[in-house]
């Protein structure tokens, strides 16, 4: 493949995380891959996929949760830190 990033068929956007995997998606980034043929709900909504992105989303949030840590605040934290190191 050349150095320049395929184009992804869904979004148009490059795809350059699993270039390796371009052709395997249909040409597209995995997340696009994903909505567009295994994703069989509203794309805001976890579908019932393991590896869905807001299935997974949800999951660790409910997981925090349950271990008394608030979501939110870890999320502030990690906002701030990225912040930092830019």
């Amino acid at each position: 493949m050349s150095d320049d990033a395929p184009v992804c068929a869904r979004c148009g956007s490059a795809v350059t995380v699993n270039r390796e995997n371009y052709e395997l998606f249909e040409r597209m980034h995995w997340l696009c891959f994903h909505l567009e043929f295994e994703h069989k709900a509203d794309v805001d909504v976890p579908c019932s996929g393991p590896s869905c992105p807001w299935f997974v989303i949800e999951a660790l949030r409910r997981g925090l949760t349950d271990a008394g840590l608030d979501p939110a605040v870890i999320l502030m934290h990690a906002i701030a830190r990225r912040t930092a190191t830019a």
